[in-house]
């Protein structure tokens, strides 16, 4: 599946920590999506991709319906 919010984080120097407080979503679940073990819910993708001044479609691209 692939996000990009490790990726945008790291260009935009922000640490986990900081996305931690600017969102409210505690680290571990942060390292964990980051990881893809588990899938964020849409508040929290909203919440992310706020946080990193981006689209949320830029972090968690949707799959083509094939």
């Amino acid at each position: 599946m692939g996000n990009k919010l490790r990726e945008t984080r790291v260009v935009k120097r922000v640490t986990q920590f900081q996305l931690r407080v600017s969102t409210g979503i505690h680290q571990s679940k942060i390292s964990m999506i980051e990881n893809e073990l588990i899938q964020p819910r849409v508040d929290e993708i909203k919440r992310l991709s706020k946080a990193l001044g981006v689209q949320p479609n830029e972090l968690f691209p949707l799959k083509a319906k094939v």
